[in-house]
């Protein structure tokens, strides 16, 4: 959660908080994919020394970029820049430009299928993309029924968003993965709902209101 400025001699407030939530998952060759706010060549930097990889798209102003990346390109080109610390910071125009940093990928491209037709896409978009959409899935699961109303504490909407969207979306996918079960997350809602209510160790006062119903 943003909690206004804070000052660190040692890495700016993005890199801060990816590196303490990453703490317990490093120096694992693993790799940790970012959006904009949070990828810069800081971060790249720092993850590399903890033996881990980053992936993620860049600001075009953020701190440290070259200068030769920021040029203007035709549609479908690409241009990327690697350091000697194999930080690749690259660009490629599609409908608008795209701007990666990853110390996994240099600007190779791969064959994608669309309805159009066949594309050349850098790798490090199509990992990106693929990576992100189950981020994406759980965002558009937890809006379904929202809980979140408008109330002036914002505090309030993080936890009913975290154990009402979050939570929830979280234990469907479990469920599923355990029982081999495909269902929805509206109808997985409802029986947890079915059970809270109907629970036979519930408190009297919910079987008298469900009486009076």
């Amino acid at each position: 959660m943003y909690a206004g400025k804070e000052r660190d001699p040692n890495c700016t407030v993005p890199t801060k908080i990816v590196m303490q939530l990453s703490e317990k998952l490093l120096n694992k060759g693993r790799t940790a994919v970012t959006d904009n706010y949070y990828t810069s060549l800081e971060l790249g930097h720092k993850f590399l020394h903890h033996e881990t990889h980053l992936l993620g798209t860049l600001r075009s102003n953020r701190k440290g970029n070259p200068r030769d990346v920021t040029q203007k390109l035709k549609v479908s080109e690409i241009i990327g820049k690697e350091n000697s610390k194999g930080v690749c910071i690259m660009k490629w125009k599609n409908k608008r430009d795209v701007v990666m940093l990853s110390t996994r990928h240099t600007t190779e491209t791969v064959n994608v299928n669309r309805r159009s037709g066949p594309i050349q896409k850098p790798a490090a978009v199509v990992e990106y993309n693929a990576a992100k959409s189950s981020i994406d899935l759980s965002d558009q699961m937890s809006s379904y029924c929202s809980a979140l109303r408008k109330i002036i504490k914002w505090y309030r909407k993080i936890a009913i968003e975290l154990l009402l969207g979050t939570v929830v979306v979280n234990s469907h996918f479990l469920y599923k993965e355990i029982h081999d079960n495909k269902m929805s997350i509206t109808e997985f809602r409802e029986n947890i709902v079915q059970g809270l209510l109907f629970h036979p160790n519930r408190s009297t006062h919910l079987g008298l209101a469900r009486k009076g119903k």
